[in-house]
């Protein structure tokens, strides 16, 4: 049965009620119920696989289910996030650690070398992020160090003077906030979380990886449950440069919505848009990927919107079931999740476009 808040579920809105699911706020993300749901009503088997994993929706909820889960994704912070959110932790180590970072005083012993970035942040909020990112950097335990990084730069962004607005940053000047308070309020917060939310679930496989290339071992993944870039004409990462420049030495990842560099057009409508061609080449060599991992009977599902131009619209959906049925897949069923509506300049209406559920199967060979 089709839950009657399924537009919700396809947005991460709902994760932020999530105890750790709402430790990174990722607005390309679905919901922790969405992935539930799927697994129930298609009976899903493990190993579960998602090779656009964001920042583990999927791979967190499967350990919360008790499945063996997989994931990777091209974004250096998408996959941090993921990892960060899926691992055990002994709580007695990061509580200590804790106890010494609420003992340290801010000072200023250094800069980021990006002055792109340190014009986005009054300069003692900075001073303070970077003297916190130091002494994290010393931590020995690998994962209290990576739990206190995520906490970090989720302060980060909160007392940047800027907003997110659709794949952009814009200035925006906000209120003083201290960073100790902040980070420290954050790293107990996600604490009190892991003492809430016992997972006995075991520890998803997570890795930075580009899903057009990366191949897995014949037949190995039980189900897939994923959703890729969707089309349009925005850097699909580039509303998170400002995290990715200041920790991870990068502005924004490889991965486009409009992914390809040269499409050769092939096998395409021609009066579809070059970035519309682009990306669906891209998408099929993710399908391959996909197909050859999955094993016979089990099923793949892709959580997928479709593309806004200045003068058109391009149904997503309908041309990656053509691929999937292309490369063997069955199509089990078409869920539209919810209609959107494609604006030019904000104001001039192009038409509406789908944002749907796409549910395939690997068929058996007899």
């Amino acid at each position: 049965m089709i839950p009657s808040n399924l537009a919700d579920l396809v947005t991460f809105v709902p994760n932020k009620e999530e105890p750790i699911h709402n430790w990174f706020y990722y607005k390309e993300g679905y919901a922790k119920k969405l992935v539930e749901w799927l697994v129930e009503e298609f009976r899903l088997e493990e190993p579960v696989l998602d090779p656009f994993a964001g920042v583990g929706t999927t791979l967190l909820t499967a350990k919360q289910l008790g499945l063996k889960s997989t994931g990777f994704d091209a974004s250096p912070l998408a996959a941090f996030a993921a990892e960060t959110k899926t691992r055990n932790y002994k709580i007695w180590e990061l509580e200590k650690q804790l106890e010494e970072f609420s003992r340290l005083s801010p000072q200023q012993i250094g800069k980021f070398s990006n002055k792109a970035i340190r014009r986005l942040f009054r300069e003692k909020n900075l001073d303070d992020i970077y003297f916190y990112y130091k002494k994290i950097n010393e931590i020995t335990d690998a994962r209290t160090r990576k739990l206190f990084l995520l906490a970090l730069i989720d302060t980060t962004s909160r007392v940047a003077n800027v907003i997110k607005i659709g794949g952009s940053l814009r200035k925006q000047k906000k209120p003083e906030m201290p960073v100790k308070k902040l980070l420290l309020g954050k790293i107990k917060k996600m604490i009190i979380d892991l003492k809430r939310v016992r997972i006995e679930g075991p520890e998803p496989e997570v890795f930075e990886a580009d899903a057009r290339i990366t191949r897995l071992k014949e037949e190995s993944v039980g189900c897939v449950i994923t959703s890729p870039p969707y089309l349009n004409k925005i850097e699909y990462t580039s509303v998170y440069k400002m995290e990715l420049g200041l920790f991870f030495n990068a502005q924004e990842t490889k991965l486009r919505a409009h992914i390809a560099d040269a499409p050769t057009g092939r096998d395409y409508e021609s009066n579809l848009p070059l970035i519309a061609k682009a990306y669906f080449e891209d998408m099929e060599k993710a399908m391959k990927n996909i197909f050859f991992a999955l094993k016979q009977g089990g099923k793949a599902i892709i959580v997928i919107g479709g593309g806004c131009f200045p003068y058109e619209t391009v149904e997503s959906d309908d041309e990656i079931i053509r691929i999937a049925e292309k490369l063997g897949f069955k199509l089990l069923q078409k869920i539209v999740a919810r209609n959107v509506t494609c604006m030019r300049c904000r104001t001039i209406k192009v038409g509406p476009v789908r944002e749907s559920i796409i549910v395939l199967e690997k068929p058996s060979v007899n």
